[in-house]
C-alpha cells in the first residue's frame, strides 16, 4: 500500500535506494496514520476544476489536481534495519479526469483515469504513477434522510525508473453514509450531518514495512466517521465537507481529516 518500507541497498556503497514505496499516497486523503513502527501524516490538497456540471440527465467531467504531502517517521524502527532514515517528506501531484454519468437522477457512476509523479526528497527521487478504476454512487431518499451507497474499483501502479522496480495496488472500496438535516443554517441553505461506514477490501495484502524484521500484511480495513456538508463557503471551497474519521485493522490505525464526501 501507501508508504511501503522497500529498502535496497548497494553492496559497493551501501547507499539506500527507494527507501520507500509513497507513491500512492494520494489515494490515502488527510490523516496520521500508524503502525507499530512507523507514523505518516498526510495532508491533501484536493483541488479540481469543473469543466462540465452534472446534472440528474446530463453527464460532467471533472479535472482532479490533488496535491498531497506526506511526512513519515521511522523513530520508532531498530536503526539497523533502516539505517540513515529518521524522517522522509514526499510530495504527490495526480491529475486526472472524471466522467460522471447519470444513469438515473439517483444513481451515477464515474469511471476515472489518473497519471503524475511522486517526489521523495529525501532521495531526490521521482516516480511516475498511474491510476483507472471505476466509483459508483446511489442515493436512497428514507423520509428526510438521505441514505448512499458508494462503491470504488481503484487499480493504480507505480514505476521508478531509477531502480527498475515496479509495484501496482489494487482496491474495492464500499461505504455508506446516512445524511440528515442538522438544526443549523446559513444563507445556503441546511447544514447536513452525515454517519458513514466505509469497507476497504485490498486483494493484494496491503505489506508496511516490507523489508523489516516485521512485516504488517493487511487484507482489509473498516472506517467510521462524521462529517457536516453544505457548509458556508470559505477561501476557494464552495459548500465544503469536513469531518473526522478513524480507520482500524491490525496494527494499523488511521485517525483522518475528511475534506469532501468520504467516499
Amino acid at each position: 500500500m501507501f508508504f511501503i518500507v522497500s529498502t535496497s541497498f548497494s553492496e559497493s556503497n551501501n547507499n539506500t535506494v527507494g527507501s520507500t514505496n509513497f507513491a500512492f499516497a494520494s489515494y490515502l486523503g488527510t490523516g496520521f496514520y500508524s503502525t507499530s513502527g512507523q507514523d505518516v501524516f498526510v495532508i491533501q490538497l484536493p483541488f479540481d476544476y469543473i469543466i462540465t456540471q452534472k446534472t440528474n440527465t446530463e453527464a460532467g467531467l471533472i479535472v482532479n489536481l490533488p496535491l498531497t504531502i506526506g511526512i513519515i517517521n521511522f523513530s520508532n524502527i531498530n536503526s539497523d534495519e533502516l539505517p540513515d532514515i529518521k524522517d522522509i517528506t514526499t510530495l504527490t501531484f495526480l491529475p486526472g479526469l472524471e466522467y460522471q454519468y447519470p444513469i438515473t437522477p439517483n444513481w451515477t457512476i464515474s469511471p476515472f483515469v489518473d497519471y503524475g509523479f511522486a517526489r521523495d526528497f529525501n532521495n531526490a527521487t521521482n516516480i511516475s504513477v498511474f491510476g483507472m478504476g471505476i466509483k459508483s454512487f446511489y442515493n436512497i431518499p428514507v423520509g428526510d434522510a438521505m441514505v448512499s451507497l458508494g462503491n470504488r474499483f481503484l487499480y493504480a501502479r507505480e514505476s521508478n525508473k531509477n531502480t527498475n522496480i515496479n509495484s501496482d495496488y489494487s482496491l474495492i472500496e464500499t461505504g455508506l453514509n446516512y445524511r440528515v438535516t442538522s438544526d443549523y443554517s446559513h444563507e445556503g441553505g441546511a447544514i447536513f450531518s452525515n454517519l458513514y461506514y466505509i469497507n476497504f477490501y485490498y486483494p493484494k495484502n496491503l505489506v508496511f514495512l516490507e523489508q523489516t524484521n516485521k512485516p504488517i500484511r493487511v487484507d482489509s480495513e473498516n472506517e467510521i466517521g462524521i462529517t457536516f456538508s453544505n457548509l458556508p463557503d470559505f477561501w476557494f471551497f464552495e459548500k465544503p465537507q469536513i469531518g473526522l474519521g478513524v480507520r482500524f485493522s491490525n496494527d494499523v490505525n488511521v485517525y483522518r481529516l475528511v475534506f469532501g464526501a468520504p467516499f
